[in-house]
């Protein structure tokens, strides 16, 4: 990926970055200016029909049209380009378009200018967020007269410097050649180089995802879902940045990565995720069959939409999130229910059982195997309560919630949960899931 010199004016970027990060609602807020901003706006006008012809010639799957406002003598810029457009055209695009409102430009050497963030909102027909909100990436464009010059996508590692709270451009289209398959009308699987048997997983896919949504039924969920396969360790540690910044780092499985929407003037949505992505890590499985991992990340795609927006130890209880998603392993599979049983067993005669769900701060400690089991058993008590529906009940209710500093077994809320869902009183649940862990589930 070609990267620019020089930053912007301190000024500008920490006015882009809070106007960025502010919540959608209220009145829209005035654009304002990088100090180094040419006031005639001929610059940024200039840069907005260039856009607009790049986002039609995606849309309209033109490659030539696509690379024609592009610098032909820069060969690392025309490699990035081609990738990704020879990427984005396997999938089905709903809506492509740039967002330039924050935009500011900063004069460099030569008669170039630089121009960001450059928002472009890039939804996939299995996107879907209220209203108009929808997944969005984030550039810093440098150009010189009509022709780009130099393209830098804002990642995790550079957003504080580049474009304060802009979205992320982490997909695995900005850095691997992919193969994409559609399977039926709502799933996508893309492979990196390393995955020459992509096809195999179509049909495991596709079973699984009718598992998940057979558990979810008609509650808020997304039209389709995009799955990333590797066997690349490299590759999984730098797709969506979670090896270097998330829990699991580059021993994980799998991953699922809930998306933040942009509304029309690029202002970050808050309030409900527009798009999620899962990461299969094909190399971690070594030759074993991949369906658990699958239908754990669908488990977490499915309900995504519908999990409140936030994350760490502000989002929803990070023990039903996962334990949920642990606990939709089980169903159908006998065996692997009692490998669950199991592992809560030796965790409870090994001391690590406290009589209540870990805390969103402690769920990915050292112990963290054994929570995502223990997460699992609220679901398998009250599907033993009140049946499977109930469990997926409590479940979707729970996710709606923040988590906090006291378990969420005795919040109040919890206590109108259990009755509704279960017909019992928190305490009354947590003291039938207490025996029900201590004797072995």
């Amino acid at each position: 990926m070609p990267e620019t010199n020089g930053t912007w004016s301190r000024r500008a970027v920490l006015l882009a970055g809070g106007l960025l990060i502010a919540g959608c609602g209220g009145p829209q807020r005035p654009f304002i200016q990088s100090e180094d901003y040419d006031s005639g706006g001929s610059g940024k006008q200039r840069l907005g029909k260039l856009l607009q012809r790049r986002a039609a010639a995606l849309r309209d799957r033109d490659e030539r049209a696509y690379l024609a406002d592009l610098d032909g003598s820069n060969d690392e810029l025309m490699r990035y380009e081609r990738l990704v457009f020879a990427n984005l055209r396997q999938f089905e695009l709903a809506e492509v378009r740039h967002i330039t409102e924050y935009t500011t430009e900063q004069r460099v050497a030569d008669g170039e200018s630089r121009f960001g963030p450059v928002i472009r909102v890039l939804k996939l027909t299995a996107d879907a967020g209220p209203g108009d909100i929808a997944p969005a990436e984030s550039f810093v464009y440098q150009v010189k007269g009509d022709v780009v010059t130099g393209i830098t996508r804002v990642t995790i590692a550079n957003r504080p410097a580049q474009s304060g709270g802009a979205p992320a451009a982490e997909a695995p289209w900005h850095t691997d050649a992919l193969k994409v398959v559609q399977v039926g009308e709502k799933v996508w699987l893309a492979g990196d180089r390393s995955v020459a048997d992509l096809d195999r997983y179509a049909a495991v896919t596709e079973r699984e995802l009718g598992v998940i949504e057979g558990l979810w039924g008609d509650r808020l969920t997304y039209p389709g879902h995009v799955l990333f396969f590797t066997r690349d360790k490299a590759n999984f540690r730098q797709w969506y940045g979670y090896g270097s910044s998330g829990p699991a780092g580059t021993e994980a499985l799998g991953l699922q990565h809930r998306e933040l929407g942009v509304g029309e003037n690029g202002q970050v949505h808050q309030g409900e995720y527009a798009a999620s992505r899962i990461v299969v890590n094909l190399r971690g499985h070594g030759a074993a069959d991949p369906s658990s991992t699958i239908r754990h990340e669908l488990a977490h795609a499915v309900s995504a939409r519908a999990t409140m927006a936030a994350v760490g130890e502000l989002g929803p209880p990070t023990w039903a999130v996962e334990g949920f998603a642990r606990y939709t392993e089980t169903v159908g599979d006998p065996a692997r229910a009692a490998q669950v049983r199991s592992r809560v067993a030796a965790g409870v005669r090994s001391g690590r059982f406290r009589g209540t769900p870990p805390s969103n701060k402690d769920f990915y400690g050292r112990d963290a195997g054994f929570n995502y089991d223990l997460g699992a058993s609220v679901f398998s008590l009250a599907e033993r309560l009140k049946g499977r529906d109930a469990a997926v009940e409590l479940y979707a209710r729970v996710i709606e919630r923040p988590s906090t500093g006291a378990s969420f077994f005795e919040l109040p809320i919890f206590d109108r949960m259990a009755r509704d869902v279960l017909g019992l009183s928190a305490a009354a649940f947590r003291g039938r899931w207490d025996q029900f862990v201590r004797n072995g589930a």
